[in-house]
């Protein structure tokens, strides 16, 4: 179900709230979306790029995509980059690699040259994201960044590893930086920023269960500053923004 232009989600930006019966006609519907995103960018360009995020419901969304669209786009030519990382091991299974890598890059043999992981293994966890910034500034240039980014929200608001009230939120120039966080395990990350995030021609939310409607309730309909300050409530792209969210999670 389609709830239509509801307000605004981010500057001039229409809001695009999609509400379905539960979380497998979700992900069915996000990654017919995500193939239609990436079939118009590489009808446009030689290549396309897409940002992915971690965690349960990506990953069903990453078997969608195996199960119902492998041949539906050239996948060689798809760039695939991440949202965030947590520091650990690529093979640790807090790894937003290793998932997928499992999920998604093995099954479709995406090819290595073009799947793009934040240097989570460094030791140097600063060096690291001006690292992945200057493989991002090199790739991009000076043109707009990911064709369609994927993002989570979590129970606080929070998205990608960009928490409430932390100083990676408040950041304007830099587009990865490396976070330490006690609002969640493991601590230390690398994170876009809301700048990276902006560059973006579509970004899309997905999210699904109760445990996020309040959350989802104060990004959608903010009642004070501290609802607009969410870093949910903070994203925007250039083009659109697009909620797929489940019943159970919909206000």
């Amino acid at each position: 179900m389609n709830t239509g232009s509801m307000g605004n989600a981010g500057p001039k930006l229409p809001r695009d709230v999609r509400v379905h019966v539960n979380v497998d006609e979700q992900c069915a519907a996000a990654a017919r979306f995500v193939v239609g995103e990436l079939a118009s960018a590489l009808a446009r360009a030689p290549r396309a790029s897409f940002a992915l995020a971690g965690g349960s419901t990506p990953k069903r969304l990453f078997e969608r995509l195996v199960k119902e669209h492998a041949r539906a786009l050239d996948w060689s030519r798809v760039h695939c980059f991440f949202g965030d990382e947590r520091c650990v091991p690529f093979d640790s299974p807090d790894s937003n690699f290793r998932a997928a890598n499992e999920s998604l890059f093995e099954p479709l043999a995406i090819p290595r040259a073009s799947i793009h992981p934040m240097p989570a293994e460094a030791l140097d966890h600063d060096a690291a994201a001006r690292e992945h910034e200057r493989e991002l500034r090199a790739f991009f240039g000076a043109s707009e960044m990911f064709d369609v980014a994927m993002l989570g929200m979590g129970e606080d608001g929070h998205v990608a590893s960009l928490f409430p009230g932390e100083p990676a939120l408040a950041e304007r120039e830099r587009w990865v930086v490396h976070v330490e966080t006690r609002a969640k395990p493991p601590p230390h990350r690398l994170t876009l920023t809301l700048p990276a995030f902006a560059r973006s021609r579509t970004v899309f939310f997905l999210l699904g269960g109760e445990s996020k409607r309040d959350a989802l309730h104060r990004v959608l309909e903010p009642r004070d500053d501290a609802d607009r300050a969410l870093p949910a409530a903070r994203v925007t792209a250039r083009e659109r923004i697009v909620w797929f969210v489940d019943r159970a999670a919909h206000p």
